[in-house]
Formats: C-alpha cells, sequence, structure tokens
C-alpha cells in the first residue's frame, strides 16, 4: 500500500511536470533593433537566386533598408535595368533560440513575379544541413499560390499525420531531399482568412506566429495567420511578457512529428527576397509571369519596376522562450552559406559536462523529479 501511494504521488508528480510551458519574452526587435541584433548575409545566393546581397552599410546606402515610424523596410532594387542580378537583403539574427514562440507583425509583404521572400529558422551548423532542420514559416514564389505555405526540412525520414489545423498537408515527408527539396509542407488555406498576396497587402498586412516545443510535453511546431481584419487573441494584439498558444484556437499548420524532434538544434531566424532562383525560376513557366515577361532572368534583368511590390515591411518581432531568454548568440559570419564553417556560444558547460557538447536551456523537470521519487520508493520498499 505503501508503495502504491507512493506510486500515485509519483505519477502526480510527474504530471505536473507536463504542463504546458509558460512562454515569457526573450525578446522584442522593433525598427532599428533590427540593425543591431541580425547580421546582414553578403554571400552568393544558396538557393542560386539572381540577387546580390549587401551587407548593411551598402543596403543603407543603396535605400535597400531603412526604418520608418518604427518599421523595418528589407526591399530589392529597382532600378530599371540590372544586367547582373538585381540587388537585394538578407539578414540572419545573431541570437539563437530552442524551444519558443515566435510573433512577427508585417505591414507588407514581398509579392511579385520572381520573388521569392521567406521568414524562416535554421540551424546554426550551417555546414551539416540539412542536419539541425529548418523550420519555414512564411514562403512562397511568384505568387504562384494565393495563401502562405509552411515547411519543415530535417535530415530523415519523418512523416507528418493529419492534425487538428486548419490547413492542408501538400507534402507529408519531411526529409530535406525529398519532393525537390520541399520538405514536408502544409498550405495555410483553410480559412476565409487571406495569408498571402496583394489583397493582404491591400488590406495591411498580417500576423503570423509560431511555436516550437520539443519538449516532453510539447506539441511540436504549430503556425497560426491573421489578416489584419482578424480578431486577435489578446496577448497577440496586445504584445505583454507572456503568450499562451493554447488559447489561439486551431493552428493553421500543425508539425507533430514525434519521430524527429531529435533533429533540431539551437536555430536563428532568416528574413530574405530572392529573385528566380531553384524554386522561383524552375516553376515560373507555370504561372501568368511567363506570358508577362518570358522567362524569369530576363524581367530580373529588364524589368525593374515589376519589383515595386517585393519588399519586407515589419512592425516588430517578439519572441517568447520557456525562461525567458535565447540560449546563445551566434558568430556566423555575415557572409556564412551551408557551405562554410559557422560556430556559435550557447549556455557555459556545467562542470561535468566536459565533452565540448552546447548546453541547452531545460524545459522540464521531469528526470530530476523522477529521481526524486524513485529514490523513496527504494527507500520505503526496503
Amino acid at each position: 500500500m505503501k508503495i502504491t501511494g507512493l506510486l500515485l504521488v509519483a505519477g502526480a508528480a510527474l504530471s505536473s511536470t507536463a504542463q504546458a510551458i509558460t512562454w515569457k519574452k526573450a525578446d522584442t526587435i522593433v525598427g532599428n533593433d533590427f540593425y543591431n541584433k541580425f547580421n546582414f548575409f553578403n554571400g552568393k545566393d544558396p538557393t542560386n537566386g539572381l540577387v546580390n546581397y549587401l551587407a548593411k552599410e551598402d543596403a543603407v546606402q543603396k535605400n535597400l533598408t531603412y526604418v520608418k515610424d518604427d518599421s523595418f523596410v528589407m526591399r530589392v532594387d529597382t532600378v530599371e535595368i540590372a544586367p547582373s542580378g538585381r540587388n537585394s537583403v538578407r539578414i540572419q539574427s545573431k541570437a539563437l533560440y530552442e524551444n519558443s514562440v515566435y510573433i512577427l507583425k508585417v505591414k507588407h509583404f514581398p509579392t511579385g513575379c520572381a520573388t521569392w521572400p521567406a521568414f524562416w529558422t535554421l540551424t546554426w551548423n550551417l555546414t551539416n544541413w540539412p542536419s539541425g532542420g529548418e523550420i519555414d514559416i512564411l514562403e512562397n514564389a511568384n505568387d504562384q499560390f494565393d495563401y502562405n505555405l509552411g515547411s519543415i526540412h530535417v535530415d530523415k525520414s519523418c512523416k507528418l499525420t493529419q492534425n487538428e489545423q486548419s490547413g492542408t498537408i501538400v507534402y507529408d515527408e519531411c526529409y530535406a531531399y525529398n519532393s525537390e527539396n520541399a520538405g514536408c509542407r502544409i498550405a495555410m488555406n483553410g480559412t476565409s482568412t487571406t495569408t498571402w498576396g496583394d489583397k493582404l497587402n491591400k488590406m495591411g498586412g498580417g500576423i503570423v506566429a509560431m511555436e516550437r516545443d520539443f519538449s516532453s510535453s510539447g506539441k511540436g511546431v504549430r503556425m497560426w495567420f491573421w489578416d489584419a481584419n482578424s480578431n486577435l487573441p489578446s496577448d497577440v494584439k496586445t504584445i505583454g511578457d507572456t503568450v499562451n498558444p493554447d488559447n489561439w484556437g486551431k493552428p493553421a499548420a500543425y508539425f507533430n512529428i514525434p519521430n524527429c524532434r531529435d533533429s533540431f538544434d539551437p536555430h536563428s531566424i532568416v528574413f530574405d527576397i530572392t529573385l528566380c532562383g531553384d524554386w522561383a525560376g524552375n516553376t515560373y513557366e507555370q504561372t501568368s509571369c511567363a506570358a508577362q515577361y518570358g522567362v524569369c532572368s530576363k524581367q530580373v534583368r529588364d524589368f525593374g519596376s515589376s519589383f515595386n511590390d517585393s519588399y519586407w515591411d515589419v512592425t516588430g518581432l517578439y519572441i517568447f522562450s520557456d525562461d525567458g531568454n535565447n540560449v546563445g548568440t551566434t558568430t556566423i559570419a555575415p557572409n556564412a552559406t551551408r557551405d562554410v564553417t559557422a560556430s556559435a556560444t550557447l549556455s557555459p558547460r556545467s562542470a561535468d559536462q566536459q565533452d565540448g557538447s552546447p548546453v541547452m536551456v531545460s524545459t522540464t523537470g521531469i528526470t530530476a523529479v523522477f529521481a526524486a521519487v524513485l529514490a523513496v520508493l527504494i527507500y520505503y520498499a526496503a
């Protein structure tokens, strides 16, 4: 009876540690904060786009990035003739995040033919990609779809199952090299909410949120999208010190992925706008863009004004973690790609961890609680 009672206590203790995380604000990035908290990538586009990514000083000087009324703008150069590719912007956060919630508020999303914009997170260890994982939160190309696409890329076979979401599963295999590098993909097309295109921008933009929670009680990756006319959850409408995604209703996309959660490293955050490239270039003829401009490269070279809407106007990025902190800062060079070495500064190792592996922020106390309860059980059993 003693042991039975203690087992009940143990179960209660373990159950209490499996409660949902309280997400606490770790970062607020508004306006000029983007210049301080992101690196400007100025290497060759790894997706083979017809763009020249500029360093921060050059992007500012050419007015491809600026702050206006606390909004942060990143855009493609609209000079009419660009014989050697168009200048553009790609930035990557200096901070790294593990289990986190991201809320991005946007006035204007990049749209238009040849345009391939994305807001995404990826592993800090770029040399080993797709090991470490990638999560695409906002993505489209050539405005081929009138809805946003969420995707995940990992280094092993990992299948999606139908979950409680409003969107539609397009590809269910998350392995990065399956389905022409598409990974597993969900179309955010299941409600009346506008999630892409000119209509969304004319409404005043929208808000996207993503929860990544790979703790023992976590739900994997969930994404929500609200246009400017949506009835927002109170903690999304007014950003405070905490958020609770469980109160946000059915997600637009839900990647439970229980079999590949161990594939994800700490991630940094990326915004970019590329042109043509592996996706927009290869699907160009499947859209109305080809009838307007012929081929993708010709549009990029000769029609600068066609990129007038190819810009981000971001009013704020808010990140929440389980303890209100990030897990470290990256030292990735501004021109790093998946093909060059990158390193990161993570949480300090404890005295008993001498193998050089990074320390991750703990999200539960299950192991400690279980050990304590087990010790009591052994004592009474004896």
